[in-house]
């Protein structure tokens, strides 16, 4: 369609007219200038698409850990940068992207991938990564206890985040990845309690309060020796006159980090384009990382599976590299 618009005809038509084969001269200039062809690492710029319709690639044994108990099991996975199950063919291509679009490409395919393809799963960070992390709901009915079912956003993130670890642990087999500490909490949709619970979980309250010479405050039984290294708090990021989570979450960061939220915008739009209306904001208080989710469970799980890889690189980034 797009080529029809530029050129007047299809993209195969555009060729057949105007192409040529080179000549003999110009592929001696094109071999005489080979030393100076960018070089690729393959597997960054594994392809996205293969020519018998499978995945990048796939795991040769299945595993899944147990994050919790540490229990693993063996398998034979040679390292990947990233991997995903077989599926369909994508369509999203590029020569730019050293694909090899006319041997990929076929009269039907479209110029966007398929949103219901798997993702690729981002390599973490190598080594050893043990995490601490708070998960605050916020919303008015569930501080009430409104919910007959109780909070349900919360457990979906951590279920989410545990699901995500195991599948990481099991598919690169040079590091690991392990939660220490999971807290949840309720609060309402009130900006100094969503402020102060962050404050609390980031560390930045426990250091205001050593230099003040007093207590921490009453939101936990002992104040936090320990900051957390993430923090997601799901609910309030619409446009409800009550919804004043990312207005609370960022008057208390100290680094914004817009690129983690275009990119989950970016990714999810094309699944649900009502994901566009997101204010969510996300990026470091203290020494703590802190992402913004919808309260939908559903959301709030689609948008942790987008993001958690990258926030594992930004934690270890916080600690020096460490």
């Amino acid at each position: 369609e797009a080529a029809r618009y530029v050129y007047g005809c299809t993209y195969p038509e555009w060729k057949k007219r105007h192409q040529q084969k080179a000549t003999d001269k110009q592929m001696e200039r094109y071999n005489g200038s080979k030393h100076l062809h960018a070089k690729h690492d393959k597997e960054l710029l594994a392809t996205r698409v293969s020519n018998d319709g499978g995945g990048v690639t796939s795991l040769d044994t299945a595993y899944v850990p147990d994050v919790l108990s540490g229990s693993t099991q063996n398998i034979q996975q040679a390292e990947r940068i990233c991997v995903r199950e077989p599926t369909q063919q994508a369509s999203l291509l590029s020569d730019v992207c050293c694909q090899d679009v006319d041997t990929a490409a076929s009269p039907t395919d479209g110029i966007a991938q398929s949103p219901n393809a798997p993702r690729q799963i981002l390599r973490p960070p190598k080594g050893n990564l043990q995490l601490r992390v708070g998960i605050l709901t916020v919303s008015d009915r569930a501080a009430a206890n409104a919910y007959e079912s109780g909070d349900l956003s919360g457990p979906a993130v951590e279920r989410t985040v545990v699901s995500i670890i195991n599948q990481m642990n099991a598919t690169f087999t040079d590091q690991t990845i392990g939660v220490t500490h999971v807290e949840k909490q309720i609060v309402a949709d009130e900006i100094l309690d969503i402020q102060e619970v962050i404050l609390h979980w980031s560390g930045k309250a426990a250091a205001a309060d050593a230099q003040k010479g007093t207590n921490g405050g009453d939101i936990s039984d002992s104040p936090a020796t320990t900051p957390f290294d993430l923090i997601f708090t799901t609910g309030g990021t619409g446009f409800a006159p009550r919804d004043i989570t990312p207005e609370a979450t960022l008057s208390i960061l100290d680094r914004e980090c817009h690129g983690l939220m275009s990119w989950a915008s970016a990714e999810l739009t094309a699944r649900q384009p009502l994901a566009t209306l997101s204010r969510a904001a996300a990026g470091v208080c203290g020494e703590t990382l802190v992402a913004n989710l919808p309260g939908n469970p559903s959301g709030a799980a689609q948008v942790v599976d987008v993001l958690f890889p990258l926030l594992l690189h930004a934690v270890r980034d916080l600690r020096g590299g460490r």
